[in-house]
C-alpha cells in the first residue's frame, strides 16, 4: 500500500517535471495540432493533417527561436518571448487545475493556486528562452585586439 502511495506520488510529480519543461513548446504545439486538425477536417486525410502539423509547428519554433537569436531589440524580444509565455501560462494554470481535481474538492483556492502556477510557468519559459537565447552582442562591445 505504501509503496503505491510512493509510486503514484512519484509518478505526479514526474509528470508535472514533464509539463513544467515542455511548457516552452506550448505555443508551436498548439498551432501545429490546430492547423493539423485544420487540414484533416478540409480533406488533405490524416497523413497529410499530420505532416502540416508537424511542418507548422517546427517552422513556428524555428521562427522563434531565429527571431531571438538575431533580434538586438529588446522591444521585440519581448514579444517574441510574451507570445510563447501566454500559452505556458495557460498550460500551467490548466495543469494546476487537473492536479488539483484529483486531490480536494473545488474551491476559490483552486483558482488562485492555478494562478499561481501559471505565472510559476510563463516566468520558466521566459528565463529558458532567453538563457537559450542570450543577446547578441554588437561590434562595438567587442574587444578589439591590438596586432603587433
Amino acid at each position: 500500500m505504501i509503496a503505491m502511495l510512493l509510486l503514484t506520488v512519484f509518478g505526479l510529480g514526474a509528470f508535472c517535471v514533464l509539463l513544467f519543461r515542455c511548457a516552452v513548446y506550448a505555443l508551436p504545439v498548439m498551432v501545429g495540432l490546430s492547423t493539423g486538425y485544420w487540414t484533416i477536417m478540409s480533406g488533405t486525410g490524416m497523413v497529410g493533417g499530420v505532416l502540416v502539423g508537424l511542418v507548422v509547428g517546427g517552422l513556428l519554433f524555428g521562427l522563434g527561436q531565429a527571431a531571438l537569436a538575431t533580434s538586438r531589440s529588446s522591444l521585440f524580444r519581448f514579444l517574441v518571448v510574451g507570445v510563447f509565455a501566454a500559452p505556458a501560462a495557460l498550460v500551467g494554470y490548466g495543469m494546476m487545475l487537473e492536479i488539483w481535481q484529483l486531490t480536494m474538492s473545488p474551491s476559490v483556492w483552486q483558482h488562485a493556486f492555478g494562478a499561481v502556477a501559471g505565472l510559476v510557468v510563463a516566468v520558466a519559459t521566459v528565463v529558458r528562452l532567453l538563457d537559450e537565447n542570450p543577446l547578441p552582442t554588437s561590434e562595438k562591445n567587442v574587444a578589439i585586439s591590438v596586432r603587433n
